[in-house]
Parts: C-alpha cells; sequence; structure tokens
C-alpha cells in the first residue's frame, strides 16, 4: 500500500511507463512545471495542444528547449480538446489532461459519442485521492468534480470506480464510507436512505471488490475516537478508505479545504472512460498536477 504520493512516483520511476499524455489548452505554467517534471523524471510525455506561442514562451522560461517538446497550435479552447480526444481515440495518446481550460468544455470533448472513450450507459466520475498524514496513508474522495446530484444506482458506480482507483494504488480491499450529516437513517436527509442501502446492498454481495458502511458523519468516517465515542462498531467506521460524498457540492468543498485548509497533498482522476483522464483544477498546484498524472500512470 502506497502512503504517500513520495512512494508512488518512485515506483513509477523504478520502472518508467513512458505513457503518452495529450494536454488541451497547455498554454498555463503550472501544467507545464508539471510536464517538465513529469518528462525529466520519465514518468510520462506530453502532447501540448494550444496557444503555441505562449506553450513556447512558458516552456523557455521554465529551462526549456520548445523544439524538444511535440507542440500543436490550436487557439480554441474547445477546438483543442476535441483535438485532444480524437488522439486519444485514434490510439495516438494514452490519456488526456484538462489544461486551462473549463471543466464542460473539457468534458464535452470526452463524451463525443463518435469517439467512444466513454461506453454507452457508463459513469464517468471524478476522484480526488488525498495523503492523510494522521493515519500515514491515502484517501481517496468522490464525486468532486463530475456527477452532481448522483442517485443511489449512481452511487453503486462511484463507488465500484473508486474501487478500481484504490486497487490500482495497491488497497486490496477498501474501505467505503458513505458520508451524511449524521450517522443514522433519517427520512428528511435523503444520503442517509442512499447510504444504507449501498451498506445492504454490499453485505448481500451485489457491490463487489470493497467493504461499505453508512450513513456515516465525516468525524465517524476518519477518526476512531470519534466513532468509539458514538458506540459506533463498524469495520469501515474510523479507517474508512474511500469517502463516498452526497453530491458534488460537499465533495468540491471537501477537496478544496484539503488544500486550503489542511495544506495537504492531492491528486485527482477521472475514471470510467476507455483512457485515464487528468482532471484537475486550474488553481491547483503543479505539484498536485504531478500526482494526478501519476495516477492517470498508474
Amino acid at each position: 500500500m502506497y502512503r504517500n504520493f513520495d512512494e508512488m512516483l518512485n515506483k513509477i520511476r523504478e520502472n518508467p511507463q513512458k505513457k503518452k499524455i495529450a494536454v488541451a489548452a497547455a498554454h498555463d505554467r503550472e501544467v507545464l512545471e508539471c510536464a517538465v517534471t513529469a518528462k525529466k523524471e520519465q514518468i510520462a510525455d506530453f502532447i501540448l495542444i494550444g496557444k503555441e506561442n505562449r506553450i513556447r514562451e512558458i516552456l523557455s522560461e521554465l529551462g526549456e528547449n520548445p523544439d524538444t517538446w511535440t507542440i500543436l497550435a490550436e487557439t480554441s479552447d474547445s477546438k483543442a480538446a476535441a483535438l485532444a480526444a480524437s488522439m486519444a481515440s485514434k490510439g495516438e495518446a494514452d490519456a488526456l489532461m484538462k489544461g486551462l481550460l473549463q471543466t464542460s468544455t473539457f468534458l464535452r470533448a470526452l463524451f463525443q459519442k463518435e469517439l467512444g472513450l466513454v461506453p454507452p450507459k457508463t459513469i464517468v466520475s471524478q476522484v480526488t485521492v488525498s495523503e492523510y498524514p494522521s493515519q500515514d496513508r491515502l484517501l481517496l474522495i468522490t464525486d468532486c468534480a463530475v456527477n452532481v446530484t448522483p442517485g443511489y444506482d449512481e452511487k453503486i458506480n462511484l463507488i465500484q470506480n473508486a474501487v478500481s482507483l484504490a486497487q490500482k494504488i495497491d488497497i486490496p480491499l477498501p474501505k467505503v464510507a458513505c458520508i451524511a450529516p449524521v450517522e443514522v437513517v433519517n427520512e428528511k436527509m435523503p444520503e442517509t436512505i442512499d447510504a444504507a442501502m449501498l451498506s445492504k446492498a454490499c453485505d448481500r454481495g451485489q457491490i463487489k471488490g470493497c467493504v461499505v458502511d453508512g450513513p456515516l458523519a465525516l468525524d465517524n468516517a476518519l477518526s476512531p475516537e470519534a466513532a468509539k465515542a458514538k458506540g459506533i462498531t463498524s469495520d469501515v467506521a474510523g479507517y474508512a478508505d474511500i469517502l463516498l460524498m452526497p453530491n458534488l457540492c460537499t465533495g468540491n468543498a471537501i477537496y478544496k479545504a484539503l488544500h486550503y485548509f489542511g495544506n495537504l497533498k492531492t491528486g485527482s482522476a477521472v475514471i470510467g472512460a476507455k483512457i485515464p483522464v487528468v482532471l484537475t483544477s486550474r488553481s491547483d498546484t503543479a505539484e498536485s498536477k504531478l500526482h494526478a498524472v501519476a495516477l492517470s500512470v498508474l
């Protein structure tokens, strides 16, 4: 099990993958700083699509020779995203990465039916991976960027997507906590009802590869002391590997709080498409983007 991103990056350096990542709207300093580091450390190679003059300018400022990079000129964000997605569908790129453009524009290109990157009826979801120093391990949170108000069936897919990523980072049987404001079922809080149904479905083998419990408030999911104080006996409470958020608003707020309040290292991935997708916030640091690239390589 990886305890932090440094261990993950070291593992990739030991066995260079050289995956090729197409970056849509790559004319962004943090994105290019991430790409430069990843390329130097043989974590990945990049196809940079966007405003060519700006890309070259930033690469030069970072001490790079722009002529040694693959740069495709495209000033339109939507066309840059479409070109990146098209290259992935043709096998010319192993993964997609969002640069300096709106998430909606980027996802619209990913979901083009004619490209076939997202199979029919597939639920694509975003997973944030965060270091959790107090327990010396990694923690996964979903969904923070794609599914706005997932229902019960969608939440099953969100869990399965997060479990698939957890297993890639050496958590063989992840513990999933369905997060709600309280740890009891309350008919006025639909998220508690979904959580109870998901927990029972897992007990009966309808959700596989993990252990699910809920509803659990955030403190009960992460703190064994809080779970004990509230008399909660569970394999998940206090030691959750995956936090299933009730909706995107909650997930997005938690994701940003990790950075701005907790100063924790994070990385994110979009799971469910036929290829890995690096979907980071435009305000994410180069380090966070590098962590996301590492997840996509794995």
